[in-house]
């Protein structure tokens, strides 16, 4: 052990209370708990709510031998509950999550620290950005390398991937305040980071630590197969923030979940129901990025540019960037 990693270990700097809420993880638990475990920032606690798997989780669960690993086991009610009941058992300053199929990095809570310690107001969230995989561990996408900090909730309204759970690490102020992640939103982390920037600040780690699993059988993807339940999962964002945001933000709000709906109707390449939104658009606001440009274009050919040009990004990470991506993964998790 290096010198930093034992100055990291002393039990002055504060206590991080990770939650991982899973369900039907038997795959990938392990490797998510030892990218934990694996932090060089170790003064940390994980809690792993296991939300009524029936398949082998809790066995992978009980082969760890750590006294920070706590697991508790309840009967299956959604994330949003399993996260909220981890937290309310949590005894850190601090409060981070992971998901159960994401990885960390083993230096994501030391960045998480030295951002803390250089910020204005440590009372706040502090994010780190993200490499996508899919479900065989392959790159698929990197995030953009967001560097808003101080007041940035017009940007988190902007930018849906800004702020993720597994990114992101916050004052335990910061969860009480907002009172927990919602249970009548689909996408209830949206929401929780919404209203939590609303009054506190959030800085970024400007690195990439979190490897974040975005898959076809992903519950943001899954969803796309039936167009109502995608819209009416967008638009429960809109719903659960009505009293929070003002009328003009809430305007801007539904205009912005409703282009993002679109983007990914074409990104996974169900055009049909993409040609049906997009009669509800604001062009001009279509026009503002590149992937409104694609889409825009998509409509007009009948081509889908935006899935293609998803298609060769995609076959570029896999491919080309293969080896040195292998090594880079390799660290996250070594049981």
């Amino acid at each position: 052990m290096n010198e930093n990693k034992e100055i990291i270990r002393h039990s002055g700097f504060p206590l991080v209370s990770i939650v991982m809420p899973v369900y039907q993880g038997e795959s990938t638990i392990a490797q998510a708990v030892q990218s934990v475990l694996n932090q060089t920032y170790q003064h940390l606690e994980l809690i792993v709510v296991n939300d009524g798997s029936t398949d082998g989780t809790l066995d992978a669960l009980n082969r760890f031998d750590d006294e920070r690993l706590h697991i508790i086991t309840k009967l299956n009610e959604g994330v949003s509950i399993a996260r909220n009941h981890g937290l309310s058992q949590a005894s850190g300053e601090y409060f981070a999550f992971l998901d159960a199929d994401d990885l960390w990095l083993p230096d994501k809570l030391e960045k998480d620290m030295v951002a803390m310690r250089q910020a204005a107001d440590p009372v706040g969230l502090f994010y780190s950005w993200y490499y996508a995989v899919d479900e065989k561990g392959r790159l698929v996408n990197v995030s953009f390398p967001y560097p808003y900090q101080g007041h940035i909730q017009q940007k988190v309204l902007e930018c849906e991937g800004l702020l993720l759970p597994s990114t992101t690490m916050l004052h335990r102020q910061v969860f009480e305040a907002v009172g927990g992640f919602p249970t009548d939103s689909y996408h209830e982390d949206r929401v929780f980071f919404i209203k939590a920037t609303e009054n506190f600040p959030a800085y970024p780690t400007h690195a990439r630590t979190v490897i974040y699993q975005q898959t076809l059988s992903g519950r943001c993807r899954r969803i796309l197969k039936d167009f109502d339940a995608a819209l009416e999962a967008e638009l429960s964002i809109v719903s659960a923030l009505k009293n929070v945001l003002p009328s003009e933000q809430m305007e801007k709000l539904h205009l912005m979940q409703t282009r993002n709906l679109f983007y990914r109707f074409l990104m996974y390449n169900y055009f049909e129901s993409a040609k049906r939104l997009y009669p509800q658009l604001n062009v001009k606001l279509l026009k503002q990025d590149k992937k409104g440009l694609l889409s825009i274009l998509s409509m007009r050919t009948g081509f889908n540019a935006l899935y293609w040009s998803r298609v060769l990004l995609q076959f570029y990470m896999k491919n080309v960037l293969l080896l040195w991506w292998q090594k880079k993964r390799a660290a996250a998790s070594k049981i």
